[in-house]
């Protein structure tokens, strides 16, 4: 008995791509925490449990427009190139992260079937930045393979949306003061030049120029093709530049490179936010797969001793909790800081999780190096010259003030400077989990 396989029309093809848009958009809008939780509702797509992004909030009812009336206006002509889900520091100068969708369209209109490569198929694996992260890419078929019905373009589409979200959960929590854009570019052989779609205008000179920085700091998620339309997904954050430094280091011989490239990423950004476990050794060394074992852990009394080029684990997440604990310095705060404070710092605003265990052992730590000084068995009090120089050294890395919340940052500047600082609201925001 055999079966007739539906192959993948250009109707159906477009109609694809614009779903699995609105789905990824909803997932990543939602997982970075950019919307309310009142403005998504449960759905299963594809047979996953997603929540989708519905008309609700003034914020989800912008993100819908530009979707619907003018991103997918762009596409629905044939202009559409790039569409990409932009998150800005407040004056919008610097890109924190970015998450980009590449459209390419056939010429002939005829590309309906299609192939997967890699999986339990035969033939080679189209390997992304990242090892577990093979995607199933969608190939042109020929030489009489069997062509694939639309339900196997479903579950690589199921497949991809699994590994983007995988990539999502995995990284840091954003800074509580955020910009949100959308940015569009266009195939400018096909595109008439005055066109703009609704909701868009022409980009301002400063978001151009913080998208034209080069930094090697993208990671391609997926690439797939249904015959009519190839489509890749990008995702640009500062902490894959930190990876794919390490992994093109000279001293890594040509297998810890691909080591690195292939493993590392996603365990290791997981392990970023993961809980710091009370068997953590103080100043104990965490090594990425395919790189060498880190020095002694970084000092922080001497602000002119230069950190290493790349922190461990450990020693961000130590430096972000000593942050947030020298703002409670006498020079701009109370002076003291107690074990109720940094509990509710720890659970509500902390961009790396650490437990209560680990948090005794950087208290012991930071008295160790004069910063605190232990008042009672709940409270510390805080040294206003040590914390001073160890926040102009803090300042100094951005592998650690990436993660801190604006109020935190003006603080540090603050006792760096010797001025006063005027207290921002507390970060109340979390990366949610599916």
């Amino acid at each position: 008995m055999s079966a007739t396989l539906t192959e993948v029309t250009q109707t159906q093809s477009l109609a694809a791509v614009r779903n699995f848009i609105r789905v990824t958009v909803s997932c990543v809008t939602y997982l970075r925490g950019l919307c309310s939780d009142e403005s998504y509702q449960p759905r299963q797509f594809l047979g996953l449990h997603l929540k989708q992004l519905t008309r609700t909030s003034p914020e989800a009812d912008t993100i819908s427009r530009w979707m619907e009336d003018g991103a997918f206006d762009a596409i629905n002509k044939g202009y559409l190139k790039e569409l990409a889900l932009c998150i800005y520091t407040p004056n919008c100068c610097e890109l924190l992260e970015s998450y980009s969708f590449n459209l390419s369209y056939s010429q002939d209109g005829q590309r309906a079937a299609l192939t997967f490569a890699g999986g339990s198929q035969s033939g080679a694996t189209d390997q992304s930045f990242g090892g577990d992260m093979s995607t199933q890419r969608a190939v042109l078929v020929s030489g009489g393979q069997r062509r694939r019905s639309r339900e196997e373009v479903q579950q690589a589409l199921a497949r991809v949306i699994t590994k983007i979200m995988e990539v999502v959960e995995a990284l840091p929590p954003l800074l509580c003061e955020r910009v949100l854009t959308m940015q569009l570019k266009y195939h400018e052989d096909v595109t008439p030049p005055l066109y703009e779609p609704p909701c868009f205008t022409q980009a301002s000179k400063c978001l151009v120029l913080a998208n034209r920085k080069t930094k090697n700091d993208s990671m391609s998620v997926a690439t797939l093709d249904t015959g009519h339309h190839a489509l890749s997904i990008m995702i640009r954050h500062r902490f894959f530049e930190r990876f794919q430094d390490q992994a093109s280091s000279p001293n890594a011989t040509p297998g810890e490179v691909g080591a690195s490239l292939d493993r590392s990423i996603i365990p290791q950004l997981r392990n970023y936010g993961a809980v710091l476990s009370s068997n953590h050794q103080v100043g104990g060394t965490t090594v990425l797969k395919g790189t060498q074992p880190a020095a002694n852990a970084t000092k922080l009394h001497n602000p002119n001793e230069p950190f290493q080029q790349h922190l461990r684990v450990y020693d961000v997440a130590f430096l972000v909790f000593t942050s947030f604990v020298i703002t409670k310095s006498p020079a701009i705060s109370r002076g003291r800081v107690s074990v109720g404070e940094v509990a509710d710092y720890l659970r509500v605003a902390c961009p790396v999780e650490i437990g209560m265990d680990t948090m005794q052992e950087m208290m012991s730590r930071l008295e160790e190096k004069g910063i605190v000084s232990t008042e009672t068995r709940f409270e510390w009090s805080v040294n206003s010259h040590t914390a001073a120089s160890v926040a102009t050294t803090i300042l100094k890395e951005e592998d650690v003030t990436t993660l801190l919340s604006a109020h935190i940052r003006r603080d540090l500047e603050a006792l760096a400077s010797g001025s006063k600082s005027a207290r921002g609201r507390a970060c109340t925001s979390r990366k949610r989990a599916r």
